[in-house]
């Protein structure tokens, strides 16, 4: 997809769908995980990312009990002097962004501030092509709405001006409106678009009062999920926030049109052209903190997770509540369910021009694991699932 920042479920999905490891008997000393781990994260360095680009990966375990183990691999860059990367290097978090917009909207619906039923008629009447489609069906991926980062327009806009180029909600959104010339057309049933959470965002800010920074800031980051490096901003990261990142690699094989950006560290990019759809800055360690207390936390409240975590199939975009054997991958409300024989559990893989992050929570094992790499490989070049079912089966032994 372009200018990706939606989640490879699938590559994820078939790993756990390998022979399961019965039930989980968890290592009972966090130091033995440590040290399987960093050689899968070692190995990784040494066999894989060099065909990725990737220059590093960070690692987060969170095993039953609390304990955390935390560990990189890898160098932040390139460069002969580069540093060390450490459990504290920040990644983009790309499309994991998607659930704090949908816990946002979620929140503002328990406050009686918005309906996830409402229509963007309502929230969003500039665009009457899209007055009928409800909030709901824009965090869940139903809308019919085309994702801005696959129109052409897009592509040639960043062809001419480059990553500092800055895009406002109104211009992305723009680029699919079919009240212009050239518009793409509608989709059917399931179809991950990024433009359906640049929409939810204009609803956040227009609902809550706030703009989408000052809510993410207010709601989750800080002390009270510990989420105490997680950083939001639709522009360019200021330099206390870039200097502690991994610069990110563009792989251009699956758009050899921009095959220019290669040479550019997309830390440095403006990240508006992800703004609610993909623009925080985080790390493994602080994504685990997230995933727990979203799912398992008071993020929301029981309502608020049901609706969350009712999914509706990845093939038919049919409401089927859970992932099931018969149909294994469902979207909830900016989180992804899957049925396995390793588990059920959650999943999502984040992606932006130059970093991949990439979770798995299992509930019934209550462990969760994330990656972050920092290139933006795609498709059969992008090996972040295989590494990931690795560390979850360490973890299982």
């Amino acid at each position: 997809m372009r200018f990706s920042v939606c989640a490879a479920f699938a590559g994820l999905l078939a790993g756990l769908a390998l022979p399961a490891l019965a039930l989980p008997v968890f290592a009972a000393d966090p130091e033995v995980l440590r040290q399987k781990v960093q050689a899968i994260a070692d190995a990784y360095v040494r066999d894989t990312a060099p065909g990725e680009r990737a220059t590093g990966i960070s690692v987060s375990v969170s095993l039953p009990g609390g304990a955390m183990v935390n560990l990189g691999a890898g160098k932040v860059s390139t460069a002969a002097d580069a540093a060390p990367i450490t459990p504290e290097t920040l990644y983009q978090i790309g499309s994991v962004s998607k659930s704090f917009t949908a816990a946002a909207l979620l929140q503002l619906q328990a406050e009686g501030k918005v309906d996830l039923d409402d229509t963007l008629g309502k929230w969003t009447p500039e665009y009457p092509a899209w007055k009928d489609v409800t909030i709901r069906r824009l965090l869940n991926m139903t809308s019919g709405i085309m994702g801005y980062d696959n129109a052409p327009a897009m592509a040639e806009t960043f062809q001419k001006l480059g990553m500092g180029r800055h895009f406002s909600p109104a211009v992305l959104v723009g680029f699919v409106d079919p009240t212009y010339p050239g518009a793409p057309e509608a989709t059917e049933g399931y179809d991950y678009s990024n433009t359906n959470y640049i929409l939810a965002g204009m609803v956040i800010e227009r609902a809550g009062g706030m703009t989408v920074q000052e809510t993410f800031q207010t709601r989750f980051f800080g002390d009270r999920y510990g989420l105490t490096d997680s950083h939001y901003v639709e522009g360019v990261f200021p330099k206390d926030v870039t200097d502690r990142m991994a610069s990110g690699y563009f792989v251009a094989a699956a758009m050899p049109e921009l095959k220019a950006f290669e040479t550019d560290d997309i830390k440095l990019a403006d990240m508006s052209w992800a703004g609610a759809a993909g623009g925080i800055v985080s790390s493994p360690a602080q994504v685990n903190l997230w995933v727990r207390a979203l799912f398992a936390g008071d993020v929301l409240d029981a309502a608020g997770k049901a609706e969350l975590t009712d999914v509706v199939s990845m093939k038919t975009g049919k409401t089927i509540g859970r992932a099931s054997a018969d149909d294994p991958h469902g979207f909830g409300l900016g989180v992804s369910g899957f049925s396995s024989a390793m588990g059920d559990g959650w999943t999502y893989e984040g992606e932006s021009m130059g970093f991949r992050v990439l979770y798995a929570y299992l509930p019934d094992k209550d462990l969760v694991a994330t990656i972050a790499l920092n290139s933006g490989a795609e498709g059969e070049a992008d090996h972040a699932n295989t590494v990931l079912v690795e560390i979850l089966k360490a973890a299982m032994e």
